[in-house]
């Protein structure tokens, strides 16, 4: 006897066979976020090797990389990537010789900093090759952003602890600046640091508060400083921390 199919049922058949050929929408969106972040990290040829799991909208990356900044920019491009959420890195940097060299070039790179002025005031802290970075800059740029970045690409720095602090952009303050250093270099004993850019001493002006920090030569200068900071006009009050070398 011949056997007809109904057209409902020839539709739930149809239907059946379609339904068996797709993925789960989780599995789908799986599928697109392991997809886009290896897309985001092709970008960088430093990230291509980096291997990449998916689990919901967590991300984890596996492999090694010769800097942190490397490893920065993979987290921030795969965050970038829609439906990320957590990243968790299994990345590995191949650590410095020592804490003391690292802190040697992270001093250097500091200090060579184009934009480091007398107005500003950095140092750091080295833990098995942890850097944190401590201090106040002037807004004039994102200087604490450009600090991040050349301490981050120097090798064996396993991670950065920017805390770099911005000071508050005022014309008060930056007019202040302008008339301390005037007086400051005027003096005999300071005018040989007039065309350093990164005297030994440094001056923080932050809401007409002076905060004098570094070294000079002796207890003469010191007070000296202080005093040609207290009587120029406009500044509310002097904290005096620098330390004489002899």
């Amino acid at each position: 006897m011949q056997r007809h199919t109904t057209a409902a049922a020839y539709a739930l058949l149809v239907g059946c066979a379609f339904g068996a050929s797709v993925l789960p929408a989780a599995a789908q969106t799986t599928t697109r976020i392991e997809r886009e972040v290896r897309e985001e990290l092709r970008g960088e040829r430093d990230l291509r090797g980096l291997d990449v799991t998916v689990a919901g909208s967590e991300v984890t990356l596996t492999g090694e990389l010769e800097t942190f900044w490397s490893k920065s920019e993979a987290i921030r491009r795969v965050l970038e990537v829609d439906g990320v959420e957590t990243v968790v890195t299994e990345i590995e940097i191949p650590p410095a010789e020592s804490d003391q060299a690292l802190a040697n070039a992270v001093g250097k790179a500091m200090q060579r900093y184009p934009y480091y002025t007398v107005f500003d005031y950095l140092d750091g802290r080295i833990n098995d090759g942890v850097v944190t970075l401590i201090g106040k800059v002037t807004p004039d740029r994102d200087k604490a952003g450009e600090l991040f970045e050349r301490v981050a690409k120097i090798p064996g720095v396993q991670d950065v602890q920017n805390q770099i602090e911005t000071m508050t952009p005022s014309s008060g303050d930056r007019n202040l600046r302008r008339v301390i250093a005037r007086a400051i270099f005027r003096s005999s004993h300071f005018q040989r640091f007039s065309t350093q850019a990164n005297p030994p001493f440094h001056i923080i002006v932050e809401r007409s508060v002076v905060t004098l920090i570094g070294y000079v030569q002796g207890e003469i200068e010191r007070r000296e400083m202080e005093q040609i900071v207290r009587h120029t006009q406009g500044v509310l009050r002097v904290v005096n921390q620098l330390q004489p070398l002899s």
